[in-house]
């Protein structure tokens, strides 16, 4: 949507996610403008546990791996009425050196 996330709504970035010193999440301020949770008095009961979760594998997967997309890959969201992707999203893992 356009109207909500700017001419560069098809293109995928993650940093839209983060605070403007961009070192940490940041959860939208418009409980309307991510709508797989829901606004107003029906907001999911799970939100906070699902982005906790959300965050807790993010990093666990970011400390051990560097991520690149598949090249040619279509990234397009399938609406329903848990929002994920339609066609998944297709990522090299790259070890990264903990030691």
């Amino acid at each position: 949507m356009k109207s909500i996330w700017g001419e560069d709504c098809q293109e995928f970035k993650p940093e839209r996610w983060l605070s403007p010193d961009e070192d940490r999440f940041d959860s939208p301020k418009d409980g309307y403008k991510f709508v797989a949770f829901n606004a107003g008095p029906r907001t999911c009961l799970g939100k906070d546990l699902a982005y906790l979760q959300m965050k807790s594998v993010a990093s666990a997967v970011l400390l051990r791996y560097r991520l690149s997309l598949v090249p040619g890959h279509c990234i397009e969201q399938k609406m329903s009425l848990t929002l994920f992707m339609k066609n998944g999203l297709r990522v090299f893992l790259h070890p990264r050196n903990l030691a």
